[in-house]
């Protein structure tokens, strides 16, 4: 493990120092070893126009209805039920007088693995491989799990080819997951593929792997 002075990792400095990274920008993971450990450090920034103006801080309320609590402890939570999500190290949160917070999350390294942009970009899956994402997807369903944005590159496939899903931050475990969110996710995983596939030429997606997927999805989800 980490250790008890896991506190300076989540310092600007220390980061900047160890892990080569110059500036820590907004949506971007940090990935560093420490300890024999592949670590990944995300800072929870603002979006929108509101972010431009106070981007780090939140208005403070209870830690335990924190952005970064919640995302910990749904990530312990998920573990539990034999998830492939990333193992939660660390988390770190810091009140700033008088009324807000600024918050930060390590997570281990899912070891081989890249996301679902990178890999499309540069080569397709066979069915096969999105058939077992739409299972997998459901089965996070069934399991009560709404993912707030899930979208190709929250999906990481390993070299042995399992898939993972990262960055659960205001996601949660619902009781139950209603059909309305369920549906909402798998939307905007398209709405996500759709998008890359008008930036990228060469990206690897078509209009049979999404009915893979999806065909796939509906023999396992059971909605509530």
């Amino acid at each position: 493990m980490v250790g008890t002075d896991c506190e300076k990792l989540f310092h600007d400095d220390w980061l900047k120092e160890n892990t080569g990274c110059t500036s820590l920008q907004r949506g971007t993971a940090v990935m560093f070893e420490y300890r024999g450990l592949g670590l990944v450090f995300k800072r929870y920034h603002r979006g929108g126009l509101i972010g431009r103006i106070i981007a780090k801080t939140y208005r403070y309320r209870r830690l335990k209805n924190t952005r970064v609590w919640r995302e910990f402890h749904m990530l312990h939570a998920m573990r539990e039920l034999d998830l492939p999500v990333p193992r939660p190290i660390a988390a770190h949160c810091l009140g700033v007088p008088p009324l807000v917070y600024r918050c930060a999350v390590i997570t281990e390294r899912v070891p081989d693995s890249q996301n679902l942009t990178e890999i499309l970009c540069e080569s397709a899956l066979d069915n096969e491989q999105w058939e077992k994402l739409g299972a997998l997807i459901a089965h996070f369903h069934n399991l009560n799990v709404f993912h707030a944005d899930l979208n190709a590159s929250n999906i990481l496939l390993t070299g042995s080819g399992e898939f993972y899903l990262v960055d659960f931050d205001k996601g949660a475990i619902c009781t139950p997951l209603s059909r309305q969110n369920a549906e909402a996710n798998v939307s905007r995983l398209r709405r996500s593929l759709d998008k890359l596939q008008g930036i990228h030429p060469s990206f690897h997606f078509s209009e049979e792997n999404w009915q893979a997927l999806t065909s796939a999805y509906q023999r396992i989800i059971q909605y509530n």
